[in-house]
């Protein structure tokens, strides 16, 4: 049985629809559907982590290796211990020494593109996605992300805390944000509201909020409210 087979075989097991394992996993559903359909043939490592969290086993498992052909269990667990810096710093050595295998076995010249890491910063105190907390400048840390066309259009990025733009944001979800003083009706933003940090979707007279057990925050005209960007994306988990 091939490592997608597996995969495949534990989910049917754990009687996870896609739609569930995406919710429960923070993979995007249509990365998940790419990849169970087997058209994602070089899955990323912290994909597969992802998976094997949520189902509770280490990636060797999941993968259907034995210790000598895959991650031990020990290096498993040291994985998903770590932060999201952490775990970039791995799949940039990963992805760096895998081109040099390549490139020392291959007989012939070819091309291999290998991601390259960036910095942003990300801020410590959190834009509330439940009740607004305060969104201090100065109150961030340094983290890397690989460079591409999302990452490379984000100025900073903010930690959500709470649940009311579940279902598709979740408590501890990082959000990748573009500063913009404004943003059209209907984009999500980061806001600061008479001093506090929101992560909602603008309204025009309102901030909305996704979960439906949240109502919409109202702008009045003597409120003072800023944008301070427009969410473009979040990192993966």
């Amino acid at each position: 049985m091939n490592w997608l087979d597996n995969i495949k075989a534990i989910k049917k097991s754990r009687g996870y629809t896609n739609e569930q394992l995406s919710a429960r996993s923070g993979i995007s559903l249509g990365t998940l559907n790419k990849l169970l359909a087997g058209t994602s043939e070089d899955p990323k490592l912290s994909t597969l982590t992802s998976l094997a969290e949520t189902f509770g086993i280490g990636l060797d498992e999941l993968l259907g290796v034995g210790d000598d052909c895959g991650l031990s269990k020990e290096l498993s667990e040291r994985y998903a211990a770590l932060d999201n810096r952490g775990r970039d710093a791995v799949a940039y050595i990963i992805n760096k020494e895998y081109a040099r295998t390549v490139r020392e076995n291959s007989s012939s010249p070819y091309s291999l593109d290998t991601p390259e890491i960036r910095r942003i910063p990300l801020f410590e105190t959190a834009a509330s996605a439940g009740m607004g907390i305060m969104l201090d400048g100065d109150d961030h840390t340094e983290i890397s992300v690989y460079s591409n066309s999302v990452t490379d259009s984000a100025d900073f990025a903010v930690k959500v805390s709470g649940d009311s733009m579940m279902p598709k944001y979740h408590n501890g979800d990082i959000l990748l944000v573009r500063r913009a003083d404004s943003i059209a009706i209907g984009e999500l933003g980061i806001f600061s509201l008479n001093s506090e940090g929101y992560f909602k979707k603008y309204g025009g007279d309102r901030l909305i909020s996704l979960n439906a057990e949240y109502r919409d925050i109202p702008l009045r005209a003597d409120d003072d409210v800023h944008c301070f960007g427009k969410v473009i994306g979040r990192l993966r988990k």
